[in-house]
């Protein structure tokens, strides 16, 4: 039987309510969780989460950290299509994962995601990544983009670094001022956000 769920349900089909079932059971299996007002979890201000289909906060986690500022949150999607031969638009909605941190850091604005060839080839005509040239691993493995190249640089130091190096190839990272998100495009399942809860506590944890 299933378990009232702390999300919103509407228009949900039956294998999306069912992956937010089975994650939300193995996040209580693996970590202390509490309910969370979304009120104050300000989504808006991030370019990753402003583009595409609409999108707005169907539930939220608190991560119990010593410094409780993890958050997961959890954002229903809204697509709409019509059919090839059709006028009559259809709608249906897919759930996204999030960790939100609060830092004590103020990063300016600044998108982290793992380098691609294309980046490196772009890179040589027009430059406008931030460079390590003291952290050649990092620098390698990760594009950076940032509004502050001062802020960025003080607030992206060594321990810093070196917890990113763990993020997964599918996440994506952004800041904006002192708050942190990260998370990636694909729908909400367990194991991925076990994954992305356990990176986002090594990025909180820091000071």
């Amino acid at each position: 039987m299933m378990e009232n769920l702390p999300f919103d349900l509407v228009s949900l089909s039956a294998d999306d309510v069912q992956s937010l079932e089975d994650t939300y059971k193995a996040l209580r299996a693996k970590f202390s969780i509490s309910l969370y007002d979304s009120t104050d979890i300000p989504i808006k201000q991030f370019d990753l989460l402003n583009s595409g289909p609409d999108k707005t906060i169907g539930g939220t986690l608190l991560i119990n950290t010593p410094a409780n500022n993890l958050h997961l949150v959890f954002l229903k999607i809204h697509y709409s299509y019509y059919g090839l031969r059709s006028t009559t638009r259809s709608d249906y909605y897919k759930y996204q994962v999030w960790a939100f941190i609060n830092s004590n850091k103020d990063f300016g604005r600044v998108l982290i995601r793992h380098e691609t060839f294309n980046d490196r080839l772009v890179g040589l005509i027009h430059p406008c990544e931030l460079e390590f040239k003291d952290d050649k691993p990092f620098d390698h493995k990760f594009y950076v983009v940032c509004n502050d190249e001062q802020k960025a640089l003080l607030a992206m130091n060594f321990n810093f670094r070196n917890a990113v190096m763990d993020m997964g190839d599918d996440m994506l990272l952004e800041t904006a001022g002192h708050s942190i998100i990260i998370g990636n495009n694909m729908a909400v399942e367990a194991e991925q956000t076990i994954r992305l809860v356990e990176f986002a506590c090594k990025v909180a944890a820091l000071k």
